[in-house]
């Protein structure tokens, strides 16, 4: 008697539900875009270069393609790391996250996956906020 036939259960990762890499950089576009122009975020990006934003817009994008099951490699330094000496206030937080929020709506990610792009921000505020 032959064997049952061998069924496997992959699920698609995060990085595929979204739509890969355009979605990913549209939502990181568009955080981008609303948060550098807010006033009281203004600090985090007035003191950048058009190349240090750059590079930045690129990181951020490489780091949400690995942390959603994509097939980027992220080559910048750990969250602690990058974000040492900032001196983010757990309100500056917030307000990065209400961005990201709007940005995630606003290019209608579905609410399931939406969350799940949230919550890999929302994992590194430990390591990214100094002071409360």
């Amino acid at each position: 008697m032959a064997a049952p036939p061998v069924t496997e259960k992959t699920e698609k990762t995060l990085y595929a539900r979204l739509g890969g890499y355009d979605v990913i950089a549209a939502v990181v576009d568009e955080f981008s875009q609303t948060f550098s122009t807010d006033p009281p975020m203004s600090r985090f990006v007035s003191a950048m270069n058009l190349e240090r934003r750059r590079r930045n817009r690129q990181l951020t994008v490489d780091y949400l393609c690995a942390a959603s099951g994509g097939p980027a490699l992220y080559l910048g330094q750990d969250m602690k790391t990058a974000h040492a000496g900032l001196g983010i206030s757990a309100s500056e937080w917030e307000i990065a996250m209400d961005h990201v929020q709007r940005a995630i709506s606003k290019l209608k990610v579905p609410d399931s996956e939406g969350k799940e792009l949230l919550a890999l921000f929302l994992n590194l505020k430990d390591q990214i906020v100094e002071r409360e």
